[in-house]
Formats: C-alpha cells, structure tokens, sequence
C-alpha cells in the first residue's frame, strides 16, 4: 500500500512540526461507518481524521467534505470510511519546519497533514488552525520584543540627555529681542 510521499526534514530549523501539531490523534478504523465519523468529527470539532489499520499504521484520511458528499451520496446506507477516505496521503515527520509543512499544504491545497514516525505511526496533525497559531504566537513575540526594545532606547536616552535646567536653555540676546517688538508694534 503506497501512503503518498513523506518529506523529510532540513537540519538546523527550530520551528517543527512536533511543537505545534495537534496532538495525540483522533484517528478511526477503516470499518467505521461515514455517520459515525462525522459525530466524531463533531464532537471533536475536527476537520479531518486519519484511519490507520489494525497495527496503528496509516491507511488514508477522511475530511469532512468527504463525509459530506458521502452523507448525500448513500443516504440511510452504512458506508465503512474504507469506501471514501483518501489513500494517497500526503504527510510529514515530527522534525519538518513549520516552513515547509506550510507550503506543502499551499501547493497541493491540503487543510491539514498527519504527523508520522519511522514506522509510519500516527504521532499527531499539523492543521491550518495549528499553523495560524504558530504565527500567531511568532507575531506576538516580535511585538513584545519590539516593545522592550523600544523602552530600552527610551530608557538609554534619558539616561544620556542631561536635565533641562534655566541656565542650559539657550538665550536670545536682548537686542533682538528690542528688534522684534520694533517692528510688531509699526506694523
């Protein structure tokens, strides 16, 4: 059974997978009925589910969309999730930058990839909703770390700039001064 093609990471990223996934997995048999899926999906409030075999090892997925179009097509018929689910599964690895989980899921227009280990065990998934948060918390820590910057540059100015005094201010000499008013009062 081919599961598609599993993409291994570069070394020397921080932002993986393993750190942001979803994790551990709601996964179903390929016995369960499409009804029973999708109330699990509800009551998870889960989009997609990955369907392993009896080992635990991943056999395809299930999106909502395909429950959907299952629930219209076969009515009151109990169709097993083996029928519908999709067998050709893009995934990734634990270690795979959150950078190039990202743009698989843009090029190939996936809302979510299971996470797999060597054995080809479901570890978890990495989701939009997953993604989003990353940025998210990525965003907020550039904004608390710009703001404490700017509070130090605040904080070394004012220890630089010495203190406003009478004598420091610059003084206008008073026949200028005379000059001004000179000219005010014939205009």
């Amino acid at each position: 059974m081919s599961l598609g093609r599993h993409y291994a990471p570069p070394k020397g990223f921080s932002m993986i997978v393993r750190k942001h996934m979803s994790a551990p997995p709601i996964t179903i048999s390929h016995d369960t009925d499409f009804k029973a899926a999708m109330g699990l999906m509800q009551q998870h409030r889960i989009r997609r589910l990955p369907v392993v075999d009896a080992r635990g090892v991943l056999a395809g997925i299930v999106a909502e969309r395909d429950l959907l179009v299952a629930a219209d097509r076969y009515l009151s018929s109990p169709v097993e999730v083996a029928r519908i689910m999709t067998r050709q599964v893009v995934t990734v690895g634990e270690a795979t930058p959150i950078l190039q989980a990202a743009t698989l899921m843009i090029e190939r227009k996936i809302g979510g990839l299971p996470v797999l280990d060597a054995s080809c065990q479901v570890l978890g998934i990495i989701t939009e909703t997953d993604l989003l948060k990353a940025l998210a918390a990525i965003l907020k820590r550039r904004a608390n770390a710009n703001v404490r910057a700017a509070a130090g540059r605040r904080a070394r100015k004012a220890r630089k700039k010495p203190a406003a005094s009478k004598a420091a201010a610059p003084h206008r000499p008073a026949a200028k001064k005379s000059k001004r008013k000179a000219r005010a009062k014939a205009r």
